[in-house]
């Protein structure tokens, strides 16, 4: 595939990936207040599993015979401790806008991850991009900061959870991916994801669950359009781009999640949020450009022997 179209596509995927993953964050406080997180989530986690697999039923999708083991660890780092660090801290009071920034921090430790791991230069232009990107949600969420009574101890730790978990889970699935079908993939972690939540909720949850029309909706979105939908997208990301490239398309999910929340919330982007906007997606663009490889020149075109009358060239 040409250079160009292969950029255009992969900038599509990461467009819709971002869009999807983050109303997440919008689709989740419709259902949250009707159950605690772990129940809601191994709800979510057990109906996209189920969907899942009618498909792979559906679609005769060949097992694989290994990799399951990291398939689940991933998905139970990617999903479970994600999802279960960010709905914790949002449940006892921490607001979207200090959970967005500390989440924000995944670029920037995946990309400790990768250059410790792989010993690479360290290049610095990246590494501004990097600051500049969490420079630019901190911009963005500035209104929300202001006001956060939820900033407590206990849900720091949750976020920082979340943080590791999501970061970690990235990481491990791309040094680790056993090339499974997307399908494989999402079912694999969903129900490992699913089975971990439902033990957690067991063990420190009451179970109390209030089945309303904004419950139910919630969770089917969530199912579908984020752990399907949007995961979908994040595996074919890794599969095509470094781990670091990767995690910097979360500086966009504030982004979506700010204008989501505006139609269906009515929270209307003030110009902080704006101009946050703004400068995430510069510092996107300058770090994918500044980690991209540098392209090979193609070698030089034979001479041609013009001291060689045609007719006679073997």
């Amino acid at each position: 595939m040409p250079g160009g179209t292969k950029n255009l596509r992969v900038s599509l995927i990461a467009l819709t990936f971002v869009i999807l993953y983050g109303s997440g964050f919008v689709g989740g406080r419709y259902g949250l207040p009707y159950a605690e997180p772990f129940f809601y989530l191994a709800i979510r986690f057990g109906a996209t599993a189920v969907i899942l697999f009618v498909l792979i039923l559906c679609f005769r999708v060949a097992w694989p015979r290994s990799g399951y083991l990291h398939l689940m660890l991933s998905g139970i780092l990617l999903q479970g401790v994600f999802s279960v660090g960010v709905f914790y801290a949002l449940h006892h009071g921490m607001t979207p806008a200090v959970s967005a920034l500390i989440i924000a921090l995944q670029p920037l430790l995946v990309w400790l991850m990768v250059s410790a791991v792989t010993a690479r230069k360290v290049r610095p232009l990246s590494v501004l991009a990097l600051l500049g990107g969490l420079v630019g949600v901190a911009i963005t969420v500035y209104r929300g900061l202001e006001s956060s009574s939820g900033l407590t101890p206990t849900n720091v730790a949750f976020g920082v959870l979340g943080l590791v978990g999501v970061s970690t889970g990235q990481f491990y699935f791309q040094r680790k991916n056993p090339g499974a079908h997307l399908l494989i993939n999402g079912f694999v972690q969903s129900g490992a994801s699913a089975v971990v939540m439902l033990a957690g909720g067991l063990a420190f949850e009451k179970g109390v669950i209030r089945w309303t029309p904004q419950f139910v909706l919630s969770e089917l979105w969530m199912s579908v359009g984020v752990s399907i939908g949007a995961l979908s997208l994040l595996f074919v990301l890794m599969r095509s781009e470094s781990a670091d490239r990767v995690a910097s398309y979360f500086y966009g999910v504030p982004i979506a999640a700010g204008l989501i929340a505006w139609p269906v919330l009515g929270q209307r982007p003030t110009a902080s949020e704006i101009i946050g906007f703004a400068v995430i997606m510069v510092s996107i663009t300058v770090f994918n450009r500044s980690s991209r490889p540098p392209r090979a020149e193609p070698a030089p075109a034979a001479p041609a022997e013009d001291s060689v009358p045609a007719g006679e060239r073997a």
